[in-house]
C-alpha cells in the first residue's frame, strides 16, 4: 500500500514512515498543498494524511479537488492538536474522514484502520440530486428536470463542487485549487468565466427554479436553495456530506441543505 502526507514537520513524516514501514506501507512526504494535488493527478494513494496543526484551512482545498474527482476518492484523516468538537465538524463538514492528535502515532495508526476497513466496505457517492438536478460522475452529466444539460470537465467540477455543498460558502480560493490545482491569477479569471456559463446553462441566475449561485463579492460563491423548495427526502441522514462514504452501494445522495 502506499500513502501520502502533506507536512512541513519533518520529524513527524519520519516517525509515521518509520510506523508503517512494519506494515509494509510505503508514505510518501509533501511540504505543500500544490505538491500534492500534482501528485494525486498522476498516483492512486490508498489513504492520505493530511497534517493541519492548528488551522482550519490548510487542506480545505485538497479535500475539495478530492471530493470533485471521481477517479480520485482517497480517505482523508487530519492530523492537528486542535480536537476540539467545533473543530472535528469542521473538518468532517470539508470532507474529511477523520480527526485525530498528530502526536499520538499509535491512534493515528488506529484511525488509518478503520478507514481502510471502511473503504473495503464502502462505495463512492456518484450521484447528487436537488431539486430537479440530477449530477452524476464518471461521464460527467448533468440533467435538469430530465433535459441533458452539456458542461465541459471544468464546468462540471465546478458544479460537483457547488452542489456537494448547498448553502455552504465556498471561496474563489478553494474553488480554483480544487478545480484548477493552484490558485493563480489566470485560474481566478477563468473561473469567472466558467461561473456565468454555468449560471446560463444550469438556471441559476434567479431562484426561479429553486436553486440560484450567489456572489459573495470579492470573496467567492454560494449556491442557495429556496426554503419553500427543499427536497424532505432524507433517505440519507443530514449529517453526512457529500464527501463520506455510504454504506450502500445502491444508494445515491439526496443532498439536503
Amino acid at each position: 500500500m502506499r500513502f501520502a502526507i502533506l507536512t512541513d514537520d519533518s520529524v513527524l513524516a519520519k516517525k509515521l514512515a518509520q510506523y508503517f514501514e512494519k506494515y509494509s506501507i510505503a508514505i510518501d512526504a509533501y511540504c505543500t498543498e500544490l505538491l500534492i494535488l500534482r501528485a494525486m493527478r498522476t498516483i492512486i494513494y490508498d489513504l492520505v494524511l493530511l497534517d493541519a496543526r492548528s488551522t482550519v484551512e490548510l487542506a480545505s482545498s485538497l479535500l475539495s479537488w478530492r471530493s470533485c474527482n471521481a477517479d480520485c476518492y482517497t480517505p482523508a484523516i487530519i492530523l492537528t492538536s486542535l480536537l476540539t468538537w467545533n473543530v472535528m465538524q469542521d473538518w468532517i463538514d470539508a470532507g474529511a474522514h477523520d480527526v485525530v492528535s498528530r502526536t499520538d502515532i499509535d491512534q493515528i495508526g488506529l484511525r488509518v484502520c478503520v478507514a481502510l476497513r471502511r473503504l473495503a466496505h464502502g462505495t463512492r457517492v456518484d450521484t447528487i440530486k436537488i431539486l430537479g438536478y440530477v449530477l452524476t460522475r464518471g461521464n460527467d452529466t448533468v440533467t435538469c428536470d430530465g433535459t441533458d444539460i452539456s458542461l465541459t470537465p471544468r464546468e462540471f467540477s465546478i458544479a460537483w463542487l457547488l452542489f456537494s455543498n448547498p448553502g455552504k460558502f465556498l471561496s474563489r480560493s478553494q474553488i480554483t485549487t480544487s478545480v484548477w490545482g493552484n490558485s493563480e491569477e489566470v485560474a481566478a479569471r477563468s473561473l469567472e468565466q466558467h461561473i456565468y456559463k454555468l449560471r446560463k446553462k444550469l438556471g441559476l441566475s434567479s431562484t426561479g427554479t429553486g436553486a440560484s449561485l450567489r456572489t459573495v463579492y470579492a470573496l467567492g460563491y454560494k449556491l442557495e436553495i429556496s426554503p419553500d423548495l427543499q427536497q424532505i427526502d432524507k433517505t440519507v441522514p443530514a449529517q453526512l456530506s457529500i464527501g463520506l462514504r455510504i454504506e450502500d452501494e445502491s444508494r445515491t445522495v439526496t443532498a439536503i441543505p
